[in-house]
């Protein structure tokens, strides 16, 4: 008979089921730029007003440049055969007017639009509260700003591309002879002249909507600063005052005008009204200097619009 003895001093018996394993330290992952870069890319696109704002630009700027190079194509057909009462003529200049024409018939109207995607794309998280989730994941602030700009740009930069390159295109498919243009300096510039306007303008009323944190607000801002103010200074223009002449000249709108002009190949070349096709006379501010007035608006907006993006409450 086997007997087993117990002491009370004896090791216990060891326990068969395994020791616990002790818990791992929680890792956190650091939010990178280009990680907040795709998170406002993909947040920008789950817009269906976004998507319906894109859709409508392109079909309305294709669409009003297809149908002008409809309506000059026949004009510069009769000026070959010896008709005609335009503007437009059959040579290098008549052809470059044309294609310009074409290609940036549409840009005031769509400036508008693009004005609304720049509204779009920060104001719609202040009106439906995803701004908190926002700051809440990147605390940081500075890097959601810059993103949501650059996301903006790159896709206002797109579809300016697009509607540029589609009106173009219109005005070669209505008029072959015009092709050989494409490459002249002047068309080009005016091309990349439009598409850097509308970009600027998206990142104007990017920059007013953040410090409105409204969509009817900002809206309402860059309708005026695109539409309104221009017929005011018009009619103030009656007046007969010197200084309104000159600052109507710094409008966005009439900056958008000498940008979508390109790089005129002589220094003291006249503007040309399009609608009326008289030279209006030498115009003093030159492609560059358009381009940088344009940037300034941006900076006066988008600068104020940082730091308090950075600085005060969400909601």
């Amino acid at each position: 008979m086997t007997s087993t003895l117990t002491s009370a001093g004896g090791a216990a018996a060891a326990d068969p089921r395994p020791a616990a394993a002790s818990p791992r330290p929680s890792v956190t992952r650091r939010a990178t730029f280009g990680g907040v870069v795709k998170s406002e890319r993909i947040k920008l696109f789950s817009l269906r007003s976004i998507k319906l704002t894109l859709g409508i630009t392109v079909l309305f700027g294709i669409g009003l440049s297809a149908l002008v190079a409809i309506v000059f194509s026949g004009e510069l057909r009769d000026a070959a055969t010896g008709g005609g009462m335009g503007f437009l003529t059959t040579d290098d200049a008549g052809l470059r007017s044309y294609l310009m024409l074409v290609a940036t018939v549409a840009t005031p109207f769509l400036a508008l639009i693009f004005g609304v995607l720049g509204v779009f794309s920060i104001s719609s998280e202040y009106s439906s509260g995803m701004i908190l989730s926002t700051l809440a994941a990147v605390p940081k602030r500075w890097p959601v700003f810059f993103a949501k700009g650059l996301v903006l740009a790159l896709v206002a930069g797109v579809a300016a591309i697009v509607l540029t390159a589609g009106g173009l295109a219109a005005a070669v498919l209505c008029y072959p002879d015009a092709a050989p243009q494409l490459a002249n300096g002047m068309v080009i510039s005016g091309a990349l002249g439009a598409v850097a306007y509308l970009v600027l303008t998206a990142l104007l009323a990017f920059g007013v909507a953040a410090l409105l944190r409204s969509t009817a607000g900002g809206i309402a801002v860059i309708a005026g600063l695109v539409f309104v103010l221009p017929i005011a200074f018009e009619l103030l223009s009656m007046t007969g005052w010197e200084w309104v002449s000159e600052l109507a000249r710094f409008l966005p709108s009439q900056l958008g005008q000498v940008m979508g002009a390109g790089i005129s190949e002589s220094t003291t070349s006249a503007a040309v009204d399009p609608a009326m096709g008289e030279s209006t006379g030498p115009d003093p501010l030159t492609f560059w200097g358009a381009f940088a007035a344009m940037g300034a608006w941006v900076v006066v907006f988008v600068a104020p619009a940082a730091v308090l993006f950075a600085r005060r409450d969400a909601k």
